[in-house]
């Protein structure tokens, strides 16, 4: 029994349910900082064995190292947070694409490793270049900085990523909601797709919004569910306005199976 399943057992005792939290985040945080440190020895000693023994790109590799630092936080967490195995539609990964998530969470790309690939090149914005050390790994992962980088620049980017059969990730809110309602999504993803005449792949996250929302600095045990939705072609949309209607369609399925997941867990 994890401490997500005590916490529902015991939502009416008070006392306890906020001792398992005091719990997790005594034990967590420190699990996680401590992965992290290690994570950082490690890498040098990956990145040179499948730089020069495997002889992996760097960006590749990166990537990799990556989604497995993102596999062992998922099993530190497991004590606490069930993560349950994606819901995946049809073959979404069979082509490379654009995929795009919900974002609620400081934690929603940590559940990136729920995925099963691991070539994925994040579109982020400005900020998170400047955090001391992770910027260097996001540099050597050759991610995209959608604030700082133009619109040609990208679009080099994001056909060389095309070309290594890898996948561009965004976030199109921008930012992570402060309630369960997805706000207003940008275009960049969707033009992004509609110029490279590849698929649009929705994921949809839950349970990231009560594991660490916006404006609270503790962990809270939860369930994390993840449904991956058949790709949508930009083929399918025609006329001036394709981008929105592009994106707008988008929106719409995300909202209708989130709202569906949501309701499942209530």
């Amino acid at each position: 029994m994890t401490l997500y399943n005590l916490c529902e057992t015991k939502l009416n005792n008070n006392i306890i349910k906020y001792s398992l939290i005091v719990l997790m985040n005594c034990i967590a945080i420190p699990l996680i900082l401590l992965w992290t440190a290690a994570g950082m020895v490690l890498f040098p000693f990956a990145f040179l064995y499948m730089k020069f023994v495997l002889g992996y790109s760097t960006s590749f590799l990166t990537r990799k190292c990556i989604w497995i630092y993102g596999r062992v936080w998922q099993f530190l967490l497991s004590l606490f947070v069930i993560f349950s195995p994606p819901k995946i539609h049809g073959h979404p990964f069979k082509n490379p694409g654009v995929i795009v998530v919900n974002h609620r969470s400081f934690f929603d790309t940590y559940c990136m490793n729920m995925m099963p690939i691991s070539d994925v090149c994040f579109a982020v914005r400005a900020w998170p270049f400047k955090i001391p050390f992770f910027n260097i790994f996001m540099k050597l992962a050759d991610y995209l900085n959608i604030e700082n980088f133009s619109w040609n620049k990208t679009l080099e980017i994001s056909k060389k990523n095309i070309q290594n059969n890898s996948f561009i990730l965004f976030f199109p809110e921008g930012h992570r909601s402060k309630d369960k309602d997805m706000t207003h999504f940008y275009s960049g993803a969707f033009k992004l797709a509609i110029k490279h005449n590849i698929p649009v792949i929705p994921i949809c996250l839950t349970g990231t919004q009560i594991l660490l929302p916006p404006n609270r600095y503790y962990l809270m045990p939860t369930k994390i569910k993840m449904e991956i939705l058949n790709p949508v072609f930009p083929d399918q949309f025609s006329g001036d306005m394709k981008p929105f209607a592009f994106k707008n369609h988008i929106k719409n399925i995300m909202e209708t199976s989130i709202k569906q997941m949501d309701n499942n867990d209530r």
